[in-house]
């Protein structure tokens, strides 16, 4: 079978990711991240080989919810093109989501294979929580194989997006213009003034000027973490060098494991 031509799936993704009714962009990008995400560097267990996200119990992860969406939305193309793996198919649209959000362009590879069933899942729990701090943030990302820089710069995908409360459990947008890719995630971090959000639901802060805006408590560690601090620091000053990095960062997440 011949490969797939990527400028036509490039189109083809675009087109079903942005309408005049939504544009789900942000959770494409999610897509990939989570479906990278699961990799174990001790075992070389999970990463983006495989789409194992299809089956359970990877599919079921509470930390997936949502993304069901999203694999539906990209359903139509695997299905024109049975030519190119869902593994491919899920790690492209997440590259193409961050330039078609202006965004840096991220190298892409085909030749990811699927798995045949979910025997090759890895255990729930390998993605990130969300309400935990900066040692959890480098279990996680140091079993992925990432440094402390790395972490950070991954993190400033949140300049994309928002959280909801029937999902996650978390509820608002990181920055004031989240279908946006640019460095303002670590800009408002770093400079807004935060608080706990006095809600119903988990631990997590708003700012004080608008209380508009959110961060989760893992946000929150790359500011009162002094190593992740630094690098926040320098992400906030000059957005090429986030492009730059998060460019070759992101394109390091979804090759692992394959």
């Amino acid at each position: 079978m011949s490969l797939p031509d990527v400028n036509a799936l490039r189109s083809e993704i675009r087109l079903a990711l942005i309408n005049q009714k939504a544009n789900a962009c942000p959770i494409a990008i999610r897509l990939a991240w989570h479906s990278s995400g699961t990799y174990q560097e001790s075992d070389d267990t999970g990463g983006s080989n495989g789409a194992s996200m299809r089956f359970a119990p990877e599919s079921t992860d509470d930390a997936n919810a949502g993304l069901g969406i999203v694999r539906d939305l990209l359903l139509p193309i695997k299905k024109a093109h049975p030519e190119i793996s869902f593994a491919d198919l899920w790690v492209l649209g997440g590259h193409v989501a961050v330039e078609f959000l202006g965004g840096p362009m991220v190298p892409f590879r085909l030749g990811r294979t699927d798995a045949q069933d979910g025997s090759v899942c890895p255990a729930n729990g390998r993605l990130p929580d969300a309400a935990q701090g900066a040692d959890h943030l480098r279990d996680v990302f140091h079993r992925m194989g990432f440094n402390d820089k790395e972490i950070v710069c991954l993190s400033g995908a949140h300049t994309l997006g928002r959280c909801h409360k029937t999902r996650s459990g978390f509820d608002g947008p990181w920055t004031t213009n989240p279908l946006q890719f640019d460095n303002n995630y670590f800009r408002l971090l770093l400079n807004m003034d935060w608080q706990k959000r006095q809600w119903d639901g988990p631990e997590q802060y708003e700012d004080k000027q608008t209380q508009r805006l959110m961060m989760l408590p893992t946000d929150m560690a790359l500011i009162t973490d002094p190593i992740f601090k630094t690098h926040v620091e320098t992400y906030a000053k000059d957005q090429e060098t986030f492009f730059d990095d998060f460019s070759d960062v992101f394109a390091k997440l979804t090759s692992l494991g394959w």
